[in-house]
């Protein structure tokens, strides 16, 4: 006869882990994650716990004991997200960007808009260049949403057509949008995206709110992508003249031939740092796939720890980022980051709802330092 299937994992074993563990420490269960979990009758295994509480780590939701939230993991344990999409959705409506944000953190959790179709790739390939931004793949999925959306907007048929025009797979933007929906309906619930803001979300005037004013500010929503996504990133160092590697700490990686800047040649002197969203390949090979280029900024604001060494006028970021820059200005640097993540910065005052005039004037100055208007 037939053998029975085996039963599925326990919950436990098959969660990420992340929402577990912000939950435990939300909710006052312990101090001990790891403990905490264990007492499960079929606990998840202490690796995973362990890599569970290293991403929290990494993204800024837990001290460095791991047995407290900081003021950004309060508000990731209220929303069901992975952390990295969800960090990323705070500071979009934080920083007043927030569609391009939810068309990213929506496209990177849903399927591939880009089909691939084995008889026509050629012609395939041709209409999706259409849409590319030649430095980031993030725009480029944007472009692909703003394309859609707006010829799906005058009938669910024309949504259709444009698709298969173009090549797109039509379940995929439909994931999308209803990805977009969810993540804004969250924010709202959590108290960082108004009511009036949500109900004007499918009208014309949205895309006019404050909640969107840095909207196309490309600077500006790079720097929280690389927020929600690091550490995944990377150096562009030149070798020669139209030559260049990319290496993420001492690793060389590749780009991957699927983005954007897969076959390029020359970088502006700006495009050192690269951020990613997914890295993979063999232990020979690495590639890193839907990229773009920040500049040293974010990775002070958003990267990891930072130590300021005076006398060699440089600042190193996570051990092994180096940025040439006067002293005073990674000082400046660490104190802005304290102002925005910190036990007493803006993402705090946020938890008791007390967002001031102050915290208004935090956020324009740190647009500002991130992206100067010209």
């Amino acid at each position: 006869g037939e053998s029975m299937k085996p039963t599925s994992k326990p919950e436990l074993q098959r969660l990420p882990l992340e929402e577990v563990c912000l939950s435990v420490l939300a909710s006052g269960l312990g101090k001990n994650c790891e403990d905490f979990l264990q007492q499960a009758p079929q606990p998840p295994p202490k690796d995973s716990i362990e890599a569970a509480l290293s991403v929290l780590e990494e993204v800024g939701a837990i001290t460095s004991s791991r047995s407290e939230l900081t003021p950004l993991g309060h508000h990731l344990a209220r929303l069901p997200v992975d952390v990295r999409l969800g960090k990323m959705l705070i500071l979009g409506s934080l920083f007043h960007c927030l569609d391009n944000v939810l068309t990213i953190a929506a496209s990177l959790s849903s399927k591939s808009p880009f089909s691939t179709f084995l008889q026509d790739a050629a012609t395939a390939k041709a209409k999706h260049k259409l849409f590319a931004d030649p430095d980031s793949d993030f725009v480029t999925l944007c472009n692909v949403w703003e394309k859609y959306n707006s010829a799906r907007s005058s009938s669910g048929k024309e949504g259709r057509v444009f698709c298969q025009s173009n090549y797109l797979n039509q379940a995929a933007m439909q994931e999308i949008s209803i990805a977009r929906q969810d993540f804004l309906n969250l924010l709202s619930s959590i108290g960082f995206v108004s009511k009036d803001d949500k109900d004007a979300h499918s009208t014309p005037s949205w895309t006019k709110r404050t909640i969107n004013q840095n909207l196309n500010n490309w600077t500006l929503v790079h720097a929280v992508v690389f927020a929600g996504l690091y550490p995944n990133v990377a150096q562009l160092k030149k070798i020669t003249t139209g030559s260049y590697s990319l290496w993420h700490k001492d690793h060389e990686i590749f780009f991957h031939r699927s983005s954007v800047n897969a076959s390029k040649k020359h970088f502006t002197k700006d495009q050192s740092w690269v951020v990613f969203f997914e890295k993979f390949g063999t232990p020979s090979r690495v590639s890193v796939s839907t990229t773009c280029f920040v500049n040293s900024i974010p990775l002070l604001l958003f990267g990891g720890p930072v130590v300021v060494k005076h006398t060699e006028r440089k600042v190193v970021i996570d051990d092994w980022m180096e940025v040439e820059m006067a002293a005073q200005v990674g000082v400046l640097m660490r104190q802005l980051r304290e102002q925005i993540v910190g036990k007493d910065g803006l993402l705090h005052n946020l938890i008791s709802k007390t967002d001031s005039h102050e915290d208004t004037e935090i956020i324009d100055n740190i647009v500002e330092i991130v992206s100067p208007s010209k």
